[in-house]
């Protein structure tokens, strides 16, 4: 299952139906987008046992355009490359995948007798994954949220400036082939995806502006912190 973190700017808030009215949005500078997860966890027999003690992974998605949006519901698309580079063309879409990988772990042991730990063996990996860039409505970016963030009889807020909402997956294998890992006559272990929504203001990605984020995450045991760099490329590249 993955596990998800939803964190938004810190940016003036209004009703929905109150937002500003936005100028036309022509494109973006081009970017290199990365994404970083990295966390411990605390490990014994008496508490959580087995799977990572430590783990950092990072997505990378090279050349990323912003353009308009052909949909109403979305402040912009990702603008994609389409054919031979000279041709010139390109076309909206709402996710990109780019490349990953595990760049530092270490595998808990694991106890069926709590005074004799079982050491994992891996059996598959580390191997490279494809993360996801995806493109969300303020409604899909929050659909999750609790009841007590929202405001109007159950409406969400909504940010005053024209923004765009992502969600982050790494996106591995359902059977986590990526990483794999045993602990002999005991139990089997696998790399397991997690996801973050954020946001970032419109305005600083027209500007062409260089965006950094850092996002807490948490999940039992598990304490870190994701990082996102929005890198605007120099003109020209």
């Amino acid at each position: 299952m993955k596990r998800v973190v939803t964190v938004a700017l810190a940016l003036a808030l209004a009703p929905a139906g109150a937002r500003a009215a936005e100028a036309v949005f022509v494109g973006s500078a081009r970017y290199d987008i990365i994404v970083g997860l990295s966390y411990t966890r605390e490990t014994s027999p008496e508490g959580e046992q087995g799977g990572f003690s430590r783990y950092t992974s990072v997505g990378r998605f090279e050349n990323v355009k912003f353009g308009p949006s052909p949909s109403p519901e979305f402040a912009a698309w990702f603008e994609v490359r389409v054919g031979p580079p000279e041709a010139g063309a390109a076309m909206p879409m709402n996710q990109v995948s780019g490349r990953g990988e595990i760049t530092d772990f270490t595998i808990a042991p694991a106890w069926e007798d709590p005074n004799e730990a079982i050491e994992p063996k891996i059996t598959a990996g580390p191997e490279p994954f494809e993360p996801v860039l995806q493109l969300l409505t303020f409604e899909m970016a929050h659909d999750a949220e609790p009841e007590e963030a929202r405001t109007g009889e159950g409406i969400p807020n909504a940010p005053l400036v024209p923004t765009l909402w992502f969600m982050y997956s790494e996106n591995f294998s359902v059977d986590g082939s990526e990483l794999r890992w045993e602990y002999e006559e005991f139990a089997l272990g696998a790399v397991e995806g997690s996801a973050v929504r954020f946001s970032v203001a419109l305005g600083a990605l027209a500007e062409g502006e260089d965006v950094e984020l850092s996002i807490p995450f948490t999940d039992g045991a598990a304490k870190g912190e994701w990082t996102i760099q929005f890198q605007a490329q120099a003109e020209g590249q």
